[in-house]
Order: structure tokens, then C-alpha cells, then sequence
């Protein structure tokens, strides 16, 4: 039995949608959340390939791992997920809609 390929959801922002309109918003809101947890997943299997470095390399870690550390530490700030409220509520083009 062949597998189907996975279909990709599209990404929709918050600008180009009607706040007024509960399934554009919903919309909007998974693609949100989908972005930052695709962000997540991508911090961990970074984590995951440092320490199988720190592991493999004993010793000279600090020095043939440097890479993976830069790369996770530049990963870090912004992987975190923080939802969409945050995000809906200073969207301008909402306030505007609000007025």
C-alpha cells in the first residue's frame, strides 16, 4: 500500500486576514502555532546532536563541537513558544479593524 505524502496546511498571517471572520482567524492562529513549533523541534534535534557530539568526542568537545553549540545558542532565544494571543492583540491591522 503506497503512503500518501503529507499535505502542508498553507501558512496565512495574521495581516492578510478578517479578525471578523472565526475561520480565518483559526486558520491564522495554527499557522502561528505550527511555525513555533517547527522552531521547538528544531532546538531539540540540534540539543540532541550536541550532546551525541560532547559524547563521541570526550575530551576535545569544546573544540569539534563549537559549531553545534554556536548554532544552539543562536537557536535559543527565539524558539520558545509563546502562542498567538500575544502576537493577535498587537497586530495593528486588528486595532484598526476594532476602531
Amino acid at each position: 500500500m503506497p503512503v500518501k505524502p503529507f499535505k502542508k496546511s498553507p501558512d496565512v498571517s495574521f495581516d492578510d486576514i478578517d479578525y471578523r471572520d472565526p475561520l480565518e482567524l483559526k486558520k491564522a492562529q495554527e499557522s502561528l502555532m505550527r511555525e513555533q513549533f517547527i522552531k521547538v523541534e528544531v532546538l531539540k534535534i540540534v540539543r540532541k546532536a550536541l550532546e551525541n557530539c560532547f559524547r563521541v568526542n570526550g575530551p576535545n568537545a569544546h573544540e569539534e563541537c563549537r559549531n553545534l553549540a554556536n548554532r544552539y545558542l543562536d537557536l535559543l532565544p527565539e524558539s520558545r513558544a509563546q502562542g498567538f494571543l500575544g502576537y493577535q492583540r498587537n497586530d495593528p491591522p486588528s486595532r484598526q479593524q476594532e476602531a
